[in-house]
């Protein structure tokens, strides 16, 4: 799995990034997945927490259709902007897919977002069981940022600048669709979903 960080590369200053304030950038881009539809992302390797304290692997995921987006739960502004993007696909799934669907948000903050701190976010949120919260290492999340396309940088008082995106991935890991920008149609993403 790490061929990829010498396949994406990533400029982690600057240019895309966004900060969790109501002045951050507000631009859909609906474009080509990083990662070419013949790699899966279940090829990493790396052990991730749920909200729930137990152990997760990727690779649980094949079979499901998984819509994903990196966020961080003491965000106060684009993190919740990209969940409420997330519900708006889940509202227009089709019924007979709705059992398939998981919803995956992968945090950047290693430090404050503990598997305790995932689950109380959930339950703030409302988020039912087919939502996936999880927690990784520094170089975990750092992977999953670059095979993603999300750009992130940590900032001095402990919060993340970074760019918002949606991801769909097919039953088996790979990347078949993204937005991004935050309150865009996420048509591209539906429309994927009940092509499959």
């Amino acid at each position: 799995m790490k061929r990829y960080f010498n396949i994406l590369v990533v400029t982690l200053i600057g240019i895309g990034f966004s900060n969790c304030s109501s002045g951050e950038r507000n631009q859909q881009t609906v474009h080509e997945p990083a990662v070419t539809e013949s790699e899966s992302l279940y090829q990493m390797d790396g052990k991730w927490t749920t909200q729930n304290g137990d152990t997760f692997h990727l690779s649980e995921l094949k079979g499901k259709i998984p819509v994903v987006a990196m966020v961080f739960t003491s965000c106060t502004y684009a993190c919740p902007k990209i969940i409420e993007d997330i519900q708006k696909v889940k509202r227009q799934v089709p019924v007979n897919q709705k059992e398939k669907m998981v919803y995956v948000l992968i945090s950047f903050d290693t430090e404050r977002d503990t598997p305790e701190r995932l689950k109380e976010f959930a339950i703030s949120q409302q988020l039912d069981d087919q939502w996936l919260l999880l927690h990784g290492d520094e170089d975990e999340v750092r992977e999953m940022s670059m095979l993603l396309n999300v750009k992130y940088k940590k900032q001095p008082n402990g919060d993340f600048a970074h760019s918002n995106e949606v991801t769909l991935l097919d039953t088996q890991g790979a990347i078949i669709a993204q937005v991004e920008g935050l309150g865009k149609n996420q048509q591209p993403i539906v429309d994927k979903i009940k092509a499959m």
